[in-house]
């Protein structure tokens, strides 16, 4: 066998300087504080670097999905460009991050030409690097490659011998073994900086007993919580002293528990801070033990819970009060998680709706619901369910009929309220409530029947007067103002002429003002020619009698409209009429009927003084309550507009066929 080549004395030389420098890195990484090691890693890059007579020498990053490789630490060669550390050097040099990363073999090129086919992109890089011998080693930790070691010349070729290869890489071993124990060292800090805010900010103390001596050990903010002066020796005496004679058998128990067999501490209990005051207290904590098993000493944090537990006696009182209130008012809750697929439904709830006791799988109780549903109103309600749903509405009442299994047709009132939606704005849980008001509903019913009936009986009474008015009182004012008349003809010239003229002038204006009554008692226009003309016609006689500028615009009516819909809002435009000449002091007013959503829709607006339809009276005249009822019992609506100095407009909608009165 051929005898080894032994290694020269400037090879000796150079390998001891080598491991000299590997051993002095060494001391300095041991001695370095924990916060200084980048500092000790980027001397020794520098030592290695001078040491190949390189001209850059890195350390560079991998990231944990080793997509990203970058320039941490690096030392230069005057002169040298140098490399921006925000750069990811993967794109640049894909062949190397292959073998280095991937394949975890070193990259050892002493000159341009050693590099392969399939490193023609890594070509171009070098050469704008101006690369011209270069040493990367992958090193890994916990078992994936973490940092690669750079050596470039850029001024010479460089060879790079396999033993300083070998060393070189425990070398950078070394070097990242302390990186990672900065940054082990700095996550410490930051953890302990953590711990130390969130214990400040949570308000709590932190206590430690040693269970030899029976002495207690706090916080400042401990000794705050427990109403402890700072020259308070605190021991187990002064801490049983401390705590509610009521609860003191509970936390002993679980202090020797803890001692006896490790089960953590975690109580909550009172304290007497003097004769009147008590304070809730939370405590947890855990025992340490020596090797032999012997506990030592028992860590923990305490916080004062008063306020929590004022809230939850609070919550507790406010719960009974609901359960009381809506046991008053019949009222059935019910919560749906769709995310879940569940429905809770209670007791009153199934009741009201006569779901079986055993429908409580999933969505069961729901489905129950929405097939007993009235078919005349379902489509109704679902179509309010589906905006409640996708998120048009966040909140329902409604009232609609239910078919009950065994009580036949039933009104149900129904309130929901959305509690979560999905990022989409989906309706992913919610809550609501069901009353039954089948007699409410019946007591409206009957109301609405009275107030129906009252104001046909009202408007006959009416008409049968405004006939007598015109018929006979008119008929006898004309008698006697022709009667007058002859005697005017037949008196001499004189006073008494004059009175006779006086007198038939007098008679004229009652017969015009008892026929002005009659027809707003009756407007028998309205019967004859329709609503355009009646209000066409109460128009000119508004404005005949002065004082505000009138004016209409309506629209063509349909081919039907119901009787009682035209006089419903003949008579609401005869009342706010009424108010514009009384109470409105405006110069001029309009009246509108258009048609809308099958119906009319009427709109009387003046530009007088206006007032604050929310303040006290306002909306309780008895000319605003008729015009309210009366487009109640048409199923219509009545709105009002108003408000100091901006004039008023009342609009009432009613349906083309509304309801008979």
């Amino acid at each position: 066998m051929a005898e080894q080549e032994r290694p020269s004395a400037n090879q000796l030389e150079s390998r001891l300087e080598f491991e000299t420098l590997i051993s002095d890195t060494s001391a300095s990484l041991l001695a370095a504080p924990p916060e200084e090691l980048s500092v000790a890693v980027q001397r020794a890059l520098e030592r290695v670097r001078k040491f190949f007579r390189a001209d850059r020498c890195a350390m560079l990053s991998v990231s944990a999905d080793q997509q990203v490789v970058k320039v941490r630490l690096a030392s230069y060669a005057e002169g040298v460009s140098r490399v921006p550390t925000d750069i990811n050097l993967v794109p640049v040099f894909p062949w190397s991050f292959q073998t280095l990363v991937v394949e975890r073999e070193p990259v050892r090129v002493s000159k341009m030409a050693e590099l392969p086919p399939e490193a023609d992109v890594e070509r171009e890089g070098w050469m704008q690097m101006q690369i011209r011998s270069a040493l990367t080693l992958p090193i890994e930790a916990r078992g994936v490659v973490s940092h690669l070691v750079v050596l470039n010349t850029v001024h010479r070729e460089c060879e790079w011998p396999d033993v300083f290869v070998t060393r070189l890489r425990v070398l950078g071993e070394m070097l990242v073994s302390a990186l990672e124990r900065q940054e082990m060292f700095c996550g410490l800090l930051e953890a302990e900086e953590r711990m130390s805010l969130a214990v400040d900010s949570s308000g709590a103390g932190l206590w430690t007993l040693d269970y030899r001596t029976g002495a207690f050990w706090t916080t400042e903010r401990g000794r705050a919580i427990f109403g402890y002066s700072q020259d308070v020796v605190i021991n187990m005496e002064r801490f049983e002293a401390s705590v509610h004679p009521d609860d003191w058998d509970q936390v002993q128990g679980a202090i020797e528990r803890a001692a006896n067999t490790g089960e953590p501490v975690n109580e909550e209990y009172r304290i007497l801070l003097d004769a009147d005051r008590v304070r809730w207290i939370a405590s947890r904590g855990r025992s340490q033990f020596t090797s032999a098993g012997e506990p030592v000493r028992l860590m923990g944090v305490s916080v004062d819970i008063s306020e929590r537990k004022r809230a939850e006696e609070a919550l507790r009182a406010s719960e009974a009060r609901l359960v009381s209130g809506a046991e008053l008012a019949g009222l059935g809750f019910y919560e749906v998680d769709f995310a879940e697929g569940a429905a809770y439904v209670d007791d009153r709830f199934r009741d009201l709706c006569g779901i079986p006791a055993d429908s409580e799988q999933g969505l069961q109780a729901l489905d129950l619901w929405v097939e007993q549903l009235h078919p005349d109103d379902r489509s109704r309600v679902l179509e309010v369910r589906e905006r409640l749903h996708d998120g048009r509405l966040d909140q329902v009442s409604i009232e609609y009929r239910f078919l009950h299994p065994a009580r036949g047709q039933r009104w149900m009132q129904h309130l929901a309220r959305v509690v979560t939606r999905d990022a989409t704005g989906r309706l992913v849980r919610t809550f609501g409530v069901l009353r039954d008001v089948s007699e409410s509903k019946d007591v409206e019913d009957e109301l609405r029947d009275l107030s129906r009936r009252l104001i046909r009986a009202h408007e006959e009474e009416r008409a049968l007067l405004a006939r007598e008015l015109h018929d006979d009182v008119t008929q006898r004012l004309a008698v006697l103002a022709i009667d007058v008349g002859g005697a005017e003809l037949a008196a001499p010239e004189g006073p008494q002429a004059r009175a006779m003229q006086s007198i038939r002038e007098g008679l004229v204006r009652i017969s015009e003002d008892v026929h002005s009554l009659a027809y707003q008692l009756h407007p028998s226009v309205l019967e004859e020619l329709g609503l355009i003309e009646a209000l066409r016609a109460e128009c000119e006689r508004r404005s005949r009698q002065g004082g505000v500028e009138l004016s209409i615009d309506v629209d063509p009516l349909p081919a039907v409209v119901g009787k009682d819909a035209a006089l419903c809002l003949f008579r609401i435009a005869q009342e706010a009429l009424n108010n514009v000449a009384r109470h409105a002091d405006a110069r001029t007013a309009s009246v509108t009927l258009r048609q809308m959503d099958d119906g009319l829709l009427l709109a009387v607006r003046d530009d007088g003084a206006g007032f604050d339809p929310t303040g006290p009276g306002n909306g309780r005249s008895l000319g605003l309550v008729s015009m309210r009822e009366r487009v109640r019992l048409m199923n219509g609506t009545l709105d009002i507009e108003s408000s100091p100095g901006q004039g008023t407009t009342v609009i009432a909608w009613v349906p083309v066929e509304g309801g008979s009165q």
